[in-house]
């Protein structure tokens, strides 16, 4: 049987306040697993477990995620603002971005990617061998958020998809999902984050002569300290444990020894995407601030709108003096028609000066953020801490049922029997004002594996070193349909031990 993957992640992001509209890149990850390399020895194909007592560990280690996470080697975090920090933590909705302005800001974002591939010899799941050859790899990144004053919400997800092809061409696809639910809180002012919601799994497999899905979902908690005015932010988030063992569709078949398949693979009792702990910080260095206190449009509005309220007050007012001191009530009935149609006239010239004066602070709160200085030092550095999955076995051993292999090699045949730790660290500048921003990191992927074999010793984990670039292009406002949006060209690559990963990608500018 050949192995096809095609992994499509899909997350979003595109700025809404202002520009609500077409912010929106589209994108699919390719992914193609081909056969394992050759190697002198015996050899044979991958055994499919013996039973349905096992779990898939859906842990990932590359990192994929929006590109500028990528380029920041996952060091997010600490940062946590916008969209793309949906993933990374939890507290992230309710963190007001630099030139955020409006106290109602809805914000959709989406990053269109094209890897480029170079080399042929990708170790994807770092089992030690070369097992995967990421060609054609497209993916998008998105999600959507909602601002409400001190309130964020937010939404986001990815989903990975593997085709099996039999030589008679029957498929097999799986689908794997990852996503995430979220409401956060500011307090004093946006000092303080706090977020939570939900992290759900699902995995499918859909074959000519069976389907078969299941899904879990668990809480998540986030947490962001961005001291007003000072150059530094912490980050935390805890993701607890999915087990996605809740059947959700589909129909699979049992054979004569009693064991429940999906187009010729075992079905495993559950997958599991481990729990996880991030904790990190983001330092900036330069004249463009990190944490300038945001300005609240309600507290900003609130003299103004409250003048105007105590002048209608005291219109009001005078007015009912004015009919006390009539005693007639014809003259009275006549006075108090006039003074109604004098209200209305002057409620309407205040409501006029009213909207004139709030543009003016609007355009204030603008100019205030758009002339921030654009030079800044951005460093990141944060763990990743990944918990244990009970009696499992990784992706790609799961898809390798019946694939050849060379059994006189190491083969990883258990996954997550311990807990993992991952270091990271990214730096961002912005070299050319405007126009160019750059960005670098480095991680350390662990390995999660249990192996058999001839010759098999203690298998280390991997050091990434990662890369990513953004060009301004253009502004648009799309013919009129929307708020006009400023875009950029889009580039990152991930570099390690029998893996790269190279992708272009068209997103906006911030």
């Amino acid at each position: 049987m050949n192995l096809e993957s095609k992994t499509w992640l899909v997350l979003t992001r595109c700025r809404g306040g202002r520009s609500l509209g077409l912010a929106l890149g589209l994108a699919t990850v390719a992914m193609t697993l081909c056969c394992p390399s050759t190697a002198l020895g015996q050899r044979g194909t991958t055994p499919p477990p013996s039973d349905n007592n096992f779990t898939v560990d859906l842990y990932q280690g590359p990192v994929l995620a929006p590109t500028r996470v990528i380029g920041l080697a996952g060091s997010y975090v600490g940062y946590a603002e916008g969209i793309t920090g949906f993933s990374t933590n939890a507290a992230s909705p309710a963190v007001r971005a630099a030139d955020s302005v409006n106290w109602l800001d809805p914000d959709i974002d989406a990053s269109f990617s094209v890897p480029v591939p170079l080399f042929s010899n990708n170790d994807f799941s770092n089992s030690g061998n070369i097992d995967a050859d990421y060609e054609n790899f497209v993916y998008l990144t998105g999600g959507a958020q909602l601002q409400v004053g001190d309130i964020g919400l937010g939404i986001c997800g990815d989903l990975q998809r593997y085709k099996l092809v039999t030589p008679d061409g029957a498929a097999t696809v799986v689908l794997v999902g990852r996503y995430h639910g979220l409401a956060a809180w500011q307090f004093f002012g946006d000092q303080l984050v706090i977020g939570g919601g939900v992290r759900a799994a699902s995995l499918s497999i859909s074959a000519p002569d069976a389907d078969f899905s299941m899904g879990g979902a668990a809480p998540e908690v986030g947490v962001l300290v961005r001291p007003d005015w000072l150059p530094f932010r912490v980050g935390a988030s805890y993701r607890h444990t999915v087990v996605a063992d809740f059947s959700v569709a589909g129909s699979t078949v049992v054979d004569a020894r009693g064991i429940e398949r999906a187009g010729g693979l075992v079905v495993p009792a559950r997958a599991e995407l481990p729990w996880e702990l991030e904790v990190g910080l983001a330092l900036q260095v330069g004249p463009r601030p990190l944490n300038p206190s945001w300005i609240n449009p309600h507290d900003h509005e609130q003299e103004l709108t409250a003048a105007y309220e105590q002048r209608a007050a005291q219109r009001r007012a005078e007015a009912a003096r004015a009919l006390l001191a009539v005693g007639d009530e014809q003259s009275r009935a006549a006075l108090r028609a006039a003074l109604a149609a004098q209200e209305n006239e002057q409620a309407d010239r205040d409501q006029t000066e009213l909207a004139r004066s709030l543009d003016r602070l609007a355009d204030e709160r603008r100019a205030r953020a758009k002339n921030w200085p654009r030079e800044r030092l951005l460093l990141t550095a944060e763990l990743l801490v990944t918990g244990p999955a009970d009696n499992a076995i990784h992706t790609g051993r799961f898809l390798a049922q019946g694939q050849p292999a060379d059994w006189n090699i190491c083969q990883a045949v258990a996954s997550g029997e311990e807990v993992n730790f991952s270091p990271r660290i990214g730096l961002e500048m912005e070299p050319v004002p405007m126009y160019v921003q750059t960005r670098f990191g480095s991680y350390y992927e662990p390995n999660r594996f249990h192996y058999e074999g001839t010759g098999c010793g203690e298998r280390i984990g991997r050091q990434h070193f990662t890369f990513g670039a953004d060009l301004k292009l253009f502004s648009t406002t799309w013919f009129g349909l929307v708020s006009e949006v400023t875009y950029k060209l889009q580039g990152y690559g991930d570099l390690a031990p029998r893996y790269q990963s190279f992708g272009l990608g068209f997103g906006v500018w911030r």
